[in-house]
């Protein structure tokens, strides 16, 4: 006789089980998130190093004015000293440049991430530019005067509004932030290319005029790391949000089209399994 179906705990699983890991495979694969927190931090760190070396700078270029004024009134100077200054100047003038250079790769990267998340989540409305503009387009000639602009613009802008529910009103707060973020960059860039480095045969007013430019330098490199950070932690909690919301819709969706518990199916009997 056939033998009598087994219970449905019994039954085989396969089929079900096959169903649930399509669905939670095709999950797996949607774009998500990239974390841009450890990337903040350590741009954050950077420009408040640019500060402090950039205060060190300054505070270098007065005592070096002050010792220039002192050999313009005529009052002898030994040459130690003077040779104790410049060395001073030379060390300081390359660490400063160095971490100058470290703070803004820092930045570029978190730029670069902000921006690919905004690409990930493939919303209305897109990016300006591709993701890898946020890259380069700090780097190429010409490009390179508006390109950031631009890409800062877009993850000021969309960052804000994609943190937001689809229904919610549209909202931009501190309009001329990243314009003023912006020019000051650019002035500050083309002010330092203005600067002449005095040759040997300088006078003492022109070494003078040339150290107090290069103070005026140190003060715009300090507001311009400042605004820097006033801009990154005005855009951080939109990042937050941002990632919290898309990974509650994940999360919704997920449980909406995954079965909580796998309802077993009898398929019928196995060849052979009669007596």
């Amino acid at each position: 006789m056939p033998r009598a179906p087994p219970q449905p705990t019994q039954a085989p699983y396969f089929f079900t089980l096959s169903s649930w890991y399509i669905t939670r495979l095709r999950h797996s694969s949607m774009p998500g998130i990239f974390d841009n927190s450890q990337r903040f931090r350590y741009a954050i760190i950077f420009q408040w190093v640019v500060v402090g070396i950039s205060i060190i700078s300054l505070a270098s270029e007065a005592a070096e004015y002050f010792l220039l004024q002192k050999m313009a009134s005529g009052t002898e100077v030994p040459h130690s000293q003077v040779e104790a200054n410049d060395w001073r100047q030379q060390v300081v003038s390359s660490i400063q440049l160095v971490l100058m250079l470290l703070a803004f790769i820092a930045m570029v990267l978190w730029a670069y991430r902000a921006y690919e998340n905004l690409h990930r989540l493939h919303k209305m409305p897109r990016p300006q530019h591709s993701k890898g503009a946020a890259g380069w387009g700090w780097f190429v000639p010409i490009l390179n005067l508006w390109y950031p602009y631009q890409v800062m613009k877009d993850i000021w802008y969309l960052t804000q509004r994609y943190a937001q529910p689809d229904d919610a009103p549209r909202f931009e707060r501190d309009h001329n932030l990243i314009g003023g973020w912006w020019g000051l960059r650019l002035f500050t860039f083309f002010a330092g290319r203005a600067i002449r480095v005095p040759s040997d045969g300088a006078t003492m007013d022109q070494i003078q005029h040339y150290v107090l430019s290069t103070i005026g330098m140190d003060i715009m490199h300090i507001w311009c790391a400042v605004t820097v950070i006033y801009l990154l932690r005005k855009i951080r909690p939109f990042e937050q949000q941002m990632a919290v919301r898309f990974t509650d819709d994940r999360m919704e969706s997920s449980q909406e089209e995954v079965p909580q518990t796998l309802t077993p199916v009898w398929y019928g009997p196995i060849d052979g399994d009669v007596q």
